[in-house]
């Protein structure tokens, strides 16, 4: 549905959503390659829904958090008796059993009897809709978020009906709803109306396929996405603060201790502001424990350079103190080791730094003139892969946008969510892992990949 409107959904451009289907398969394709077993956000949804009933009632109860039912104007104080006479619509007197459970039919209960048009926006009716629903006509309902507005119509059923939509247009970007830390999966706090939904949802995922939640941003001024957060070892991650993400957000990530580092580096984008250049993974990424990736305009004397406030603990438990203040962001990484590969404003806009790094020496990019500059790198002895993505960076974003690690171990370190719900396994440098991919049926471009 994003598609109908590009602008309105957070989108560069507009898309063709059959050849996005195509390239979110080929990014499947690609990551399964590498060991990866992929599963969508609609497929963890279905999962066990037709032979198990705990899963069925809990889609359900998730579906009838995202449908809403609204009377319009002055309809509740109207006199419905004459629904009960419309040819083909229930009558109120009978029509439920002794439990005043509504009919197969839908009737109104007794105890409506004397206002059966609201019966038909109560929570109770909405239950008795959703319980005779198959499985993906619910997973239809939690991603479209639809509102469904009534008024009489004096004849017929005794009601005409309209509908609003509110889809999760931006699902197959899973990098943002939450970050994974040291200490484990930590829910975000999105910036964008269009996308405020996507957390619920989200979380519903984690606690079905058995992932604990440790945490999520709960301040006023508190807002966070993942594409500005990169775990770097033990020792250190990067936060970015700017356009989407604030430094409330880290400052209750610190309080909280849910990063687990020991150091934690806040990169300010205080000039720039882009959209173009929303999260810290559009200028900034991790090609290996050697490498990275930095747009030029990131770092140097460029006004739109970035700047990297370093906060330290001295031990677990401890709290967090600002130890070093406004480091130019190419000397700070220069300072812990890396190569820098330098990428353009015209490498930049065409999503060269948004690379997803597997591990074990394996990076995809969606940029071929950037990754083969990376493999010219001397420091870098990996592999890079290139994956035709250019109809879903139409949506703003690319292969790290549309994946997310979700589970860190020492031998099975990496959990990766992209779009939908994906489930792999991969031996990744730093260990292992998994990952999700895409939101829907094969033919859907919103599914998650891992």
């Amino acid at each position: 549905m994003g598609a109908l409107h590009p602008h309105g959904s957070l989108y560069e451009r507009p898309v063709n959503m059959a050849v996005c289907a195509r390239q979110h398969a080929g990014f499947r394709e690609a990551l399964e390659a590498e060991g990866a077993h992929t599963l969508a956000v609609r497929e963890v949804l279905l999962h066990d829904v037709e032979s198990s009933l705990r899963a069925r009632v809990e889609l359900e109860d998730l579906a009838a958090e995202q449908l809403r039912y609204h009377m319009d104007g002055g309809a509740r104080s109207r006199c419905f008796d004459h629904i009960h006479h419309a040819h083909g619509v229930p009558s109120c007197d009978g029509g439920a059993d002794g439990g005043g459970r509504p009919t197969p039919q839908g009737e109104a209960p007794a105890q409506h009897k004397d206002s059966a048009g609201a019966y038909y926006v109560t929570d109770q009716y909405k239950q008795t809709v959703l319980r005779a629903m198959s499985a993906e006509q619910l997973v239809d309902v939690v991603l479209t978020g639809p509102t469904v507005r009534i008024s009489p119509s004096y004849r017929d059923t005794g009601f005409t009906a309209t509908y609003e939509f509110t889809p999760v247009s931006n699902l197959q970007f899973t990098r943002d709803q939450q970050i994974v830390t040291m200490r484990g999966i930590v829910m975000a706090r999105l910036r964008s109306e269009q996308r405020i939904r996507e957390v619920n949802i989200m979380r519903y995922v984690h606690e079905k396929l058995g992932l604990p939640v440790v945490g999520e941003i709960q301040g006023e001024d508190a807002f966070l996405e993942g594409g500005d957060f990169f775990p770097a070892g033990e020792d250190l991650c990067f936060i970015g603060v700017g356009l989407r993400s604030t430094r409330a957000a880290c400052e209750e990530l610190m309080r909280k201790d849910l990063l687990g580092t020991r150091r934690v580096a806040v990169v300010r984008d205080e000039t720039d502001k882009s959209q173009d250049r929303m999260h810290l993974d559009c200028v900034f990424n991790i090609a290996s424990d050697r490498v990275c990736l930095l747009y030029e305009g990131a770092m140097g004397d460029a006004p739109t350079r970035r700047l990297v406030d370093v906060y330290e603990r001295h031990a677990p438990g401890e709290g967090y103190e600002i130890t070093t203040a406004g480091v130019e962001f190419g000397a700070f990484l220069r300072g812990e080791g890396y190569t820098i590969v330098p990428i353009s404003a015209e490498e930049q806009l065409a999503y060269a730094c948004n690379i997803l790094n597997l591990g074990g020496g394996c990076v995809l990019s969606c940029h071929e003139d950037s990754a083969r500059k990376l493999a010219r790198t001397r420091e870098f002895t990996g592999n890079v892969h290139y994956v035709e993505f250019d109809q879903i960076t139409a949506m703003y974003g690319a292969l790290h946008c549309s994946s997310q690690v979700l589970l860190r171990t020492a031998e099975d370190p990496e959990l990766v969510t992209t779009g939908t719900v994906t489930k792999r396994r991969l031996h990744l440098k730093s260990g292992g892992g998994r990952c999700f991919s895409g939101i829907g049926r094969a033919a859907r471009s919103d599914s998650l990949a891992a």
